[in-house]
């Protein structure tokens, strides 16, 4: 009778190990199997402090038609943070302006380094009549000095006679130099752009960032409205961007730096 029991006992005990062990191989891959959601940061841009420069502007279209004749909800409007000082660490950044409907116009776009006051760049190119970004990466010919602030101008080009009447904004850009320490995080990220991007924008770094998130935007297109959202201009984010164009040189018959004293 105990030798019964004893057997009894050791049969009741494996089976329950038996459960036990089914149980156990059974629910880490039902809870692996849960989907988890990917928790990701906003990308947003830290509040710019006041440089003393003008703050961003916009040309007309919201108060008053542009020059020709058009209503627009969105008027000229340059893509920098909100003391429209965009900092940068590239010799030759890019810059990006939102610009509305216009009709067989043309844009010219102006770098002064204010302190030489002399034009470092200059160009002219045609404004494509379909609203949206227009992107103006520098050339290599183009450096800017480190740790020094340009003005940049970019005018429509309302009447090729008389200049005073350009839809004009203006903006800054400041080549900034960078830690070692920070160069070398920006370096681990080469392979993930979108961290980069988000690095860049915390460290206050408005060009890289924007460039980043404009190239991520068909696969990622978070970033780039998050970014947009933080400086204010959300509701420019959905529009496409376009290339800046072919570019021509100014005509000889317009100088468009003698209106502002400066040299090329």
């Amino acid at each position: 009778m105990a030798m019964r029991k004893f057997v009894h006992l050791i049969e009741m005990l494996a089976v329950r190990l038996s459960i036990a062990a089914l149980a156990i191989s059974i629910f880490p891959t039902q809870i692996q199997a849960q989907p988890y959601p990917v928790l990701q940061a906003k990308i947003g841009f830290p509040p710019a402090p006041n440089r003393g420069a003008p703050e961003r502007t916009r040309g007309a279209g919201s108060r008053k038609p542009t020059c020709d004749g058009l209503e627009v909800k969105i008027p000229l409007t340059p893509l920098m943070p909100e003391n429209n000082v965009g900092t940068t660490i590239a010799p030759n950044p890019t810059i990006y302006v939102y610009v509305p409907e216009f009709h067989n116009k043309e844009a010219e776009f102006l770098i002064i380094d204010q302190e030489a006051e002399k034009v470092v760049y200059q160009t002219r190119f045609p404004i494509r009549n379909t609203p949206g970004i227009v992107k103006i990466t520098l050339p290599n010919t183009v450096e800017l000095k480190s740790d020094k602030n340009y003005l940049w101008h970019l005018g429509i080009i309302c009447n090729p006679n008389d200049q005073e009447a350009d839809e004009v904004i203006t903006g800054w850009i400041e080549r900034i130099s960078i830690s070692p320490e920070l160069e070398a995080k920006i370096e681990q990220l080469k392979q993930q752009p979108l961290e980069q991007g988000k690095l860049y924008a915390e460290a206050g770094i408005w060009s890289e960032s924007l460039t980043i998130l404009a190239q991520l935007r068909d696969v990622n297109p978070r970033g780039w409205v998050e970014l947009l959202e933080s400086v204010g201009l959300g509701e420019i984010a959905q529009n496409p961007i376009f290339e800046c164009c072919q570019i021509r040189e100014p005509s000889s018959t317009r100088r468009s730096t003698g209106m502002y004293g400066y040299r090329n």
